[in-house]
């Protein structure tokens, strides 16, 4: 009977002293900026918009290697007409998304098209989004986002 009420102290004892010798690693912190949520047709993004400084007449994108790098998840949301408010509300829904997504700390939502079944596409990244990481591109129905930093 000792044996058998010494195995589980042991046990423990071994597990505890596993955990102080290699304690968990701790998440870098969410990459942050200043700013204010804003209210699109009727939605509330809690995150600040990221432009780009030069002007992209046709729309703009992140930059393809740095998405590669940066992005740690994806999801597409149907945009629900009218147009306006249906892509308001897909990014919306993506705040939330990336929000479950350990370390994001921007997202960028684009339309698919009126001739897509897929609506919009959300990536969301664990770096935030500086002008000088977006690029041309022929798509004007976009949303850029960068995480704000709590209040202290």
């Amino acid at each position: 009977m000792g044996l058998f009420t010494l195995r589980p102290v042991l046990t423990i004892a071994g597990s505890l002293a596993l955990a102080l010798a290699f304690p968990a690693e701790t998440p870098a912190p969410t990459p942050c900026t200043t700013g204010s949520p804003v209210v699109t047709a009727g939605y509330t993004i809690n995150y600040a918009p990221a432009v780009p400084t030069a002007v992209f007449e046709s729309g703009y994108q992140p930059e393809q290697a740095w998405a590669k790098e940066h992005v740690v998840g994806t999801y597409t949301f149907g945009v629900p007409p009218p147009l306006e408010s249906g892509f308001a509300y897909a990014q919306f829904k993506c705040q939330y998304y990336c929000n479950g997504s350990p370390g994001a700390g921007s997202f960028f939502v684009n339309y698919a098209g009126a001739s897509s079944r897929i609506g919009s596409y959300c990536t969301c990244f664990d770096e935030l989004l500086e002008p000088e990481n977006f690029v041309s591109n022929n798509q004007s129905l976009v949303g850029a986002w960068n995480h704000i930093c709590a209040a202290k």
